[in-house]
């Protein structure tokens, strides 16, 4: 594969950074997510992954109360990857995407983006609007739903009501569906349900927006983007089909899990997920029902700080390290050992908050370290504690499932470089947890996706033949 200069593609599972050829038919899957562009490829015929492709995009414009990212930027470099993937292996039998779900970018009746995206970390709908409310509270009020800021629609109404809608959007999409547009040179906006109902006051049982809801918003019905409930091929990409984008939620659980019936799946990035398949009569405070695929749906709990947590603390490490005149360099195998023999030692941990970005439901709460005394407070007391609030985050919002499941799935980097993270993760959940050994999950279960909706593959309770596990 032709490297571009300019986008330095990091290849994970190639030799000599090109696709394994070992096949003769191949599904490919792209995932736009908050700091990488990632693909995967699927030899369809040994069901192995035989390339895996990561980019930091570095696409951050604003930061803050509003939360941005240049999606030309995005786009280019999405389209690099594929361009060099096409380039090693031009049978290519279809095209999945997913992405960073809630986020949305405006665009025009040719397709064309108006505005920059605006991701799930804004926080715009917490700002007042009106007499001192929020827009996520003038919602509340107007429709009796909740909408978490970062949600599209929540930011959609923020900009309304401040006059900041580009003059001719006529609709908005996620940044996946967008490249799906620009791949395909189509100008109509195509939405999976999977994504539509990231972006708020969406009715999953009904598969469509709460469009009565909305107008009392003042969001016009015709404004919204087309919604798909179906396994759809939204246009072609040098004649080769290109399927209707899923959430990255539901594309790693496509492409962790084996089992759909038995498993939760963990899964650390930037943010933290908990998932399971369950229906809307399983559901608690703090959990959101979420389409799937096939009329199944994800129960799913959100941390907004999961391994941006782990990577705070790293840079609180590397901060002393910098200032004691140790240079800048990486702290995370230090930290990892640390943690590691903390573990192994039965060092009791610090009782850390991880909420340090808040919550869903409490965007004002914040993380704190708690039971400090004057034995307690050792570095590896702390990474450990850390670490432990991840996994204890996670397992309140499992709580609030009124299912259980058997086993854990975890994936993510942060969860194949850290095995104390999966210890940790059994002993609070009291199941056996294993890796997925496949990279780049939400990427992988965008391409089976794409196969199954071109017949290609098939999903019998999960896409188990493509997917292979590690015990920690």
């Amino acid at each position: 594969m032709t490297i571009d200069t300019k986008t330095n593609a990091k290849f994970e599972c190639s030799v000599d950074g090109k696709v394994q050829n070992c096949g003769e038919r191949y599904a490919v899957g792209i995932d736009l997510g908050t700091t990488t562009i990632s693909a995967a490829v699927i030899d369809l015929d040994t069901k192995e992954q035989v390339g895996v492709f990561t980019l930091p995009h570095e696409s951050y414009i604003k930061r803050g109360d509003f939360s941005e990212q240049d999606v030309w930027l995005m786009l280019e470099k999405a389209e690099s990857i594929l361009d060099g993937i096409y380039a090693d292996c031009g049978n290519i039998e279809c095209i999945g995407l997913t992405g960073q779900m809630h986020g949305i970018v405006y665009v025009d009746e040719r397709g064309a983006p108006l505005s920059n995206l605006m991701n799930w970390q804004d926080k715009r709908a917490d700002l007042a609007i009106d007499e001192k409310l929020s827009a996520c509270e003038k919602i509340k009020i107007l429709t009796g739903e909740n909408v978490s800021a970062g949600y599209g629609i929540a930011t959609h109404f923020y900009n309304l009501a401040k006059g900041i809608v580009p003059k001719n959007a006529c609709s908005f999409c996620s940044i996946m569906d967008l490249l799906a547009l620009k791949l395909c040179g189509a100008k109509r906006v195509v939405v999976h349900t999977s994504v539509a109902a990231s972006f708020g006051l969406f009715d999953i049982k009904e598969g469509c927006f709460m469009t009565d809801k909305l107008s009392a918003l003042g969001i016009d019905e015709a404004f919204l983007p087309r919604v798909t409930k179906e396994n759809e091929v939204v246009g072609d990409w040098r004649g080769i089909p290109v399927c209707v984008a899923i959430g990255d939620n539901q594309a790693s659980f496509l492409g962790s899990v084996k089992d759909h019936s038995e498993s939760v799946l963990v899964n650390f990035g930037t943010g933290s997920q908990i998932s399971a398949v369950g229906d809307i009569c399983d559901i608690a405070n703090g959990v959101e029902l979420r389409p799937l695929i096939g009329g199944k749906n994800l129960l799913c709990g959100s941390a907004l700080c999961g391994g941006a947590a782990y990577a705070l603390i790293e840079k609180f490490f590397r901060s002393y390290a910098q200032s004691a005149g140790f240079g800048d360099s990486s702290q995370y195998e230090i930290i990892n050992d640390l943690a590691e023999k903390a573990y192994e030692n039965g060092e009791k941990p610090l009782c850390v908050d991880t909420a340090f970005c808040g919550t869903r439901t409490d965007p004002c709460r914040r993380g704190k370290i708690e039971k400090i005394d004057m034995g307690n407070f050792t570095p590896s007391a702390l990474v450990l504690g850390v670490i432990n609030g991840m996994c204890r985050e996670l397992f309140d919002l499992y709580s609030g499932f009124k299912l259980k499941k058997t086993q854990i799935v975890a994936s993510g980097g942060a969860a194949r470089k850290n095995k104390v993270l999966i210890s940790v993760l059994e002993d609070i959940f009291g199941m056996t947890a294993s890796l997925s050994t496949v990279k780049e999950e939400a990427a992988t279960g965008a391409a089976l996706f794409s196969a199954l909706t071109v017949g290609k593959a098939t999903y019998s309770n999960g896409f188990g033949e493509y997917i292979k596990y590690d015990t920690p």
